[in-house]
């Protein structure tokens, strides 16, 4: 177990330079900043077996340039879709501390 930390912690560090390097060569600093971190983070959790973690947090980060272009294309005003936002994490968490207790 504690080889496959170590193996996932080296994997990930090095999946994260390999992205920075392609957000220098590409320029797309915003979203793309977001899949890096998102494809790192799943790397090191898979290496440590927790495999329902790992694809939860790509699809996480996944999700965020998806959305930004979705929300591009169709010309959602920022200002109401930030607090949507705002709104749905902080009922998200609500409800996790009301009915997924421990």
């Amino acid at each position: 177990m504690r080889r496959n930390r170590q193996v996932g912690g080296t994997i990930s560090g090095g999946l994260f330079l390999v992205g920075l390097g392609m957000l220098m060569l590409t320029h797309w600093w915003w979203p793309g900043i977001m899949l890096v971190i998102g494809l790192s983070g799943a790397a090191h959790l898979f290496f440590e077996g927790k495999t329902a973690a790992a694809i939860g947090t790509f699809l996480f980060f996944l999700a965020i340039p998806v959305g930004i272009a979705l929300v591009s294309s169709v010309n959602i005003p920022w200002g109401a879709l930030a607090a949507f936002v705002l709104i749905a994490i902080g009922a998200v968490i609500i409800v996790k501390a009301l009915f997924l207790k421990g």
